[in-house]
């Protein structure tokens, strides 16, 4: 089994991938255990010759059209490494022995239920906008995210399941400022607005996070029992009922209340620029 695993869907974009993978080539130790899931469509015949001889590409040629909630767990379903990295294609690898770093962040939880992430140079702590988890922990979940999602939230729903899973008791979430995977993002001047930048349904987007708010919850309070039941966990059984009932009271006080009736207008204000994906 390889470390890490890149989750990479693409259209239209040869030339960033490229980029791409110069800086992957050029910034990571181990180059024989990453290996990188290439999603590209039917009809991108351009991608379909994208390759690198330094590194390990599985691609994968499906029809255009679908959602990225079924690309990335197509690519998720494709991949091998034991650390799952969801990536975009107008990145840029920075930081040399990155690989290294990431495995280290993990080596933190012999269960490798974490979230770690590093500095993206424009949303910084705020947004894991490369999350990378363990396969253990989309073992647990039961899938790499919902399938539902059309462009958006993807890695604001894993954000959200690794939030609740410290507010019962067990901080999981790493954030390495000064590993840098820097977003090349039209919006904030790297790049130009293509195609590809422009999202749709995302009302749809907004409306299914919210709905599965009941839904991250309840992973995270699995992850709660798997993290004790293997005896990795800081709190023992007691301490982690008392934190549910916790939050579950909190979740239905005023304030608990009135903050999710505002989600949708948090998230549509400050939350739009959390670009997952295509």
């Amino acid at each position: 089994m390889v470390n890490i695993s890149l989750l990479l869907p693409t259209r239209g974009r040869p030339q960033l991938v490229s980029r791409l993978l110069d800086s992957l080539a050029e910034t990571t130790t181990d180059l024989k255990n990453l290996e990188v899931i290439l999603y590209v469509d039917e009809d991108d015949v351009e991608s379909h010759m994208i390759s690198d001889l330094r590194l390990a590409i599985v691609k994968l040629v499906r029809p255009p059209g679908e959602k990225m909630g079924e690309i990335t767990c197509a690519c998720y379903g494709a991949s091998q490494g034991r650390y799952v990295m969801l990536m975009n294609d107008d990145a840029v690898f920075k930081t040399r022995g990155w690989d290294d770093r990431v495995v280290q962040a993990f080596a933190q939880f012999p269960d490798d239920i974490a979230l770690v992430y590093g500095n993206d140079l424009d949303q910084g702590k705020a947004v894991p906008t490369f999350p990378i988890v363990s396969r253990t922990v989309c073992e647990v979940i039961g899938e790499i995210c919902p399938k539902g999602y059309y462009n958006l939230h993807i890695e604001s729903h894993l954000f959200d399941i690794f939030k609740q899973l410290s507010r019962l008791g067990h901080k999981r979430i790493v954030y390495l400022e000064d590993v840098v995977f820097e977003h090349m993002h039209y919006a904030v001047g790297k790049a130009v607005k293509d195609e590809t930048y422009t999202k749709k349904n995302k009302q749809n987007d907004d409306i299914l996070f919210i709905s599965l708010n009941d839904e991250r919850y309840h992973t995270a309070v699995k992850m709660v029992h798997d993290i004790e039941k293997l005896g990795k966990g800081l709190n023992d059984a007691h301490s982690t009922r008392a934190s549910e009932k916790a939050y579950k009271r909190s979740k239905f006080s005023v304030k608990g209340i009135l903050k999710r009736v505002f989600t949708p207008y948090y998230i549509m204000i400050f939350k739009r620029r959390s670009r997952n994906k295509l």
